[in-house]
C-alpha cells in the first residue's frame, strides 16, 4: 500500500513539474514570433539610412518584424509588391507611376521629401550661365533624376532642351568616371558621391532640393496589405518613424553608422551628414504639394492623362495616427 501511494505520489510530482516547465517555456516566449518581411530597396545612399538605422538600432526587432532589404530595379520591385512576393518597397517615384497608372499601390512613408542631387560640374564652370552648349549626363530619359535635372535647369533660365546638351549614360557610377575624364560637363549626383566629387576639386554648382519639391525616398505597400494587415503596416511605419528620430537626434553615431555601412571615410560622412539631413522628412510623412509634383512627374513619364489627388497615391494615416499617439504620451 505505502509503494502504492509512493508511485501516485511520484506521478503527480512529475504531472506538475511538467505543467510548471510548460508554463515557463510559454511565458519566456511570450513575444510573438517576428513576421519575416521582405522589403524592396531602390539603392544604397543617404535617403536609405533610417531603413540600415532601423536594423543596426534593432527599431524592426523592437516591433517584433525580421526585415530581409533585397536591393532591386523598379522594373521587379513593382511587379513582385504587386504579386505579394515583396511586402514593401521604397522605389518612391515608381509607387506613385503605377498608382497612376491603375495598380493597387500606396506611398505609406517618406523619408526624404526632397531630392538630395547635386549638380556636380567641372572645375571651370561657376555660373548656371556657363552650362549653356554644355554636355549634362543622365541616367536615363524619362526617368526622376532627367526630370530633376531638367526641373532644376529650368528653374535657373536655362533650357535644358535648347541650351544644353543632354546625354544618357547609365547609373552614377558611369557619370562620376564621365566626369573625372572630361567626357561631360555636368551630372546630377546624390551624396556621399557628391560630396566626395567636390573633395576631389569638383563644384556642386545647384541643389536639386534648393529648387524642387519632389519627394525622393519613402515606403509603399499594396492597398490589400493595409487592409489586410495594417497592424504589421503600422509597425513598419513606427521603426521607422524612430529610425528618423533617431538620425536628427544623434549626429555622431549615426554619422559612424553611415560610414560602416556604406565603408566611406568618416570625414566624408559627416559632411554628407550635415548636407542631407536638412531634407529628410521630419515626421514621415510629405506635403501635398510634394506628392503633387511626384504625381505630375508620374504622368509626365507614362505619358498619363487625367486628374489625380494626394489621395489616389498615398496613405500617411498610420504615420499620422502614431504622431498623434505620441503627443497624447507626452
Amino acid at each position: 500500500m505505502e509503494c502504492s501511494r509512493t508511485a501516485i505520489g511520484l506521478k503527480r510530482r512529475r504531472f506538475y513539474g511538467l505543467i510548471t516547465i510548460l508554463f515557463v517555456l510559454t511565458s519566456s516566449s511570450g513575444t510573438k514570433a517576428a513576421d519575416n518581411i521582405i522589403m524592396g530597396m531602390a539603392g544604397l545612399n543617404f535617403s536609405f539610412l533610417p531603413f540600415q538605422i532601423a536594423m543596426e538600432k534593432r527599431f524592426y526587432e523592437k516591433y517584433d518584424l525580421s526585415v530581409k532589404p533585397v536591393l532591386m530595379r523598379a522594373q521587379a520591385a513593382i511587379p513582385a509588391l504587386v504579386s505579394g512576393d515583396v511586402d514593401y518597397d521604397t522605389h518612391f517615384g515608381s509607387l506613385v507611376r503605377g498608382a497612376v497608372s491603375g495598380l493597387p499601390l500606396r506611398v505609406i512613408f517618406s523619408t526624404a521629401e526632397k531630392q538630395m542631387f547635386s549638380l556636380v560640374v567641372q572645375p571651370e564652370i561657376k555660373s548656371a550661365e556657363n552650362l549653356k552648349g554644355k554636355i549634362i549626363a543622365i541616367s536615363s530619359f524619362g526617368g526622376t533624376q532627367h526630370l530633376v535635372t531638367a526641373g532644376t535647369l529650368r528653374a535657373v533660365g536655362i533650357d535644358p532642351d535648347r541650351e544644353i546638351k543632354m546625354i544618357n549614360v547609365g547609373n552614377e557610377a558611369v557619370r562620376v568616371e564621365q566626369l573625372r575624364s572630361k567626357q561631360i560637363h555636368a551630372a546630377m549626383i546624390n551624396p556621399p558621391m557628391s560630396v566626395m566629387m567636390k573633395k576631389e576639386g569638383f563644384g556642386l554648382l545647384l541643389h536639386a532640393a534648393d529648387y524642387l519639391d519632389l519627394p525622393l525616398t519613402g515606403l509603399g505597400a499594396t492597398t490589400k496589405k493595409l487592409k489586410e494587415n495594417p497592424d504589421q503596416a503600422k509597425r513598419v511605419v513606427r521603426a521607422l518613424n524612430e529610425s528618423l528620430q533617431f538620425i536628427r537626434a544623434n549626429r555622431k553615431e549615426t554619422i559612424a553608422i553611415f560610414a560602416r555601412w556604406l565603408k566611406i571615410d568618416t570625414e566624408i560622412a559627416a559632411d554628407t551628414y550635415d548636407v542631407a539631413v536638412k531634407v529628410l522628412s521630419a515626421d514621415g510623412t510629405a506635403t501635398d504639394k510634394a506628392i503633387v509634383a511626384s504625381i505630375e512627374e508620374a504622368k509626365d513619364t507614362g505619358k498619363i492623362k487625367g486628374n489625380f489627388t494626394p489621395r489616389d497615391v498615398s496613405d500617411f494615416s498610420l504615420v499620422r495616427a502614431i504622431l498623434t499617439e505620441s503627443k497624447q504620451k507626452k
